[in-house]
């Protein structure tokens, strides 16, 4: 039995190889070999090992995402204060003694500010009572006279009212009242102490003299394209409206507009807002200040057909005012080519113009007022001109 024993392997080897994770060996017993019915033999199970688990991989690691940024308000920062250093004695004083100059000058203009209010408030109230006393009640009123507003005129339209002093009365409305009168332009107004107020007017200039078309009436037209009146015409025999207007219209330094449509309606003190009135005054602007002064009429029949007669006689016809300063480039080079020879120039295109001359060289230009000037039909055939001389008349272009 002892022998038996010994073969047997023990408990501690057994669990030595489990531990290890070896089969253990089974060895036929003693017992079996020698016809004996052998012990069951416990057979440990292996230990099982831990299944290792594949290593994760490490994620990379995100942006920590960054909040909005609300508009908040700041935390205040925190300034410490240093206590300032004790001021010297020689500081303490000249510290003193701005504050009083500061507390004086500020003194003074406070006295002077109640000292002007209280001065402004006594002449405010002298004023109030002199305005209403009769020492300075207007008495008389001098109206100087113009050529076209007369005395009498300016003192209804001033309307000054009775008792009225040199101090209260109200010059905007006497100013007011007189513009009125389509031929004022400005009004000047003068106190004269103690009792007299003196008024003058500064007339409208006349820019032209408008016959119309019926050949009945004439206008003034004043700067700033104001009617002013209707210009009498005393047409004797002999005379021709035209011959009248022009004489007027000379007198007075304007130009003349004749042949305008019916269509012109003119009332004293409006603005002509006519196209043919419009088209006159487009040419006077456009052309240069030396052309314009030899231009002595116009005749406007519509807007498209202007025409003008120069100092010299010469007709021009224009057309509608476009190409202004060209029109006036190619009426200057043809007067400058044919001196004292033309009669009548046509720029409705200034890029082709065309002209009539005078083929005679001891005759110059007509003279005519509106544009009436010598035509004829052929070269070398004679005709009466405005001088009443003979001259044969050619027609030609650029």
């Amino acid at each position: 039995m002892a022998s038996d024993d010994r073969r047997r392997p023990t408990a501690r080897k057994a669990t030595k190889r489990q531990a290890q994770g070896r089969p253990t060996p089974v060895s036929r017993p003693a017992s079996v070999s020698r016809g004996r019915t052998p012990r069951p033999v416990r057979i440990p199970k292996p230990a099982s090992r831990p299944v290792r688990q594949p290593k994760a991989k490490p994620q990379p690691k995100s942006k920590p995402v960054a909040a909005p940024k609300l508009n908040q308000p700041k935390a205040p920062s925190l300034r410490i204060q240093r206590t300032p250093r004790p001021k010297s004695g020689r500081e303490a004083r000249e510290a003193r003694a701005r504050q009083a100059r500061t507390a004086d000058a500020m003194g003074i203009v406070l006295r002077v500010v109640v000292v002007a209010a209280i001065v402004a408030a006594v002449l405010g109230v002298v004023f109030l009572v002199l305005s209403n006393t009769s020492t300075f009640r207007i008495t008389s009123i001098d109206a100087v006279a113009s050529d076209h507003v007369s005395a009498d005129d300016i003192q209804k339209l001033a309307n000054v009212e009775e008792g009225t002093t040199l101090l209260n009365v109200d010059t905007n409305a006497i100013t007011r009242n007189l513009m009125k009168n389509p031929w004022v332009a400005s009004v000047s107004i003068e106190r004269e102490f103690p009792d007299k107020l003196k008024i003058s007017v500064t007339e409208r200039k006349v820019e032209a003299v408008v016959v119309m078309s019926s050949r009945s009436v004439a206008w003034y037209l004043g700067e700033g394209e104001v009617w002013l009146e209707p210009a009498n015409l005393d047409v004797s025999d002999g005379e021709s409206t035209d011959d009248v207007g022009l004489e007027k219209a000379t007198s007075v330094g304007a130009i003349l507009i004749t042949g305008v449509p019916a269509t012109v309606d003119p009332v004293a003190g409006s603005k002509a807002t006519d196209d043919v009135i419009a088209a006159v005054r487009s040419y006077l602007d456009g052309f240069s200040s030396d052309f314009s002064s030899q231009i002595v009429s116009f005749t406007a029949p519509s807007e498209a057909s202007v025409s003008c007669v120069l100092s010299s006689g010469v007709e021009v016809s224009l057309g509608s005012p476009s190409d202004i300063s060209s029109k006036e480039e190619v009426i200057k080079s043809l007067l400058v080519e044919y001196p004292d020879e033309l009669t009548y120039i046509n720029v409705r295109v200034p890029s082709s113009p065309s002209y009539r001359k005078i083929d005679s060289t001891n005759v110059t230009a007509g003279t005519g007022a509106v544009g009436a000037s010598s035509t004829g039909s052929t070269t070398g055939s004679t005709q009466k001109t405005d001088s009443a001389d003979s001259a044969s008349i050619s027609n030609g272009k650029n």
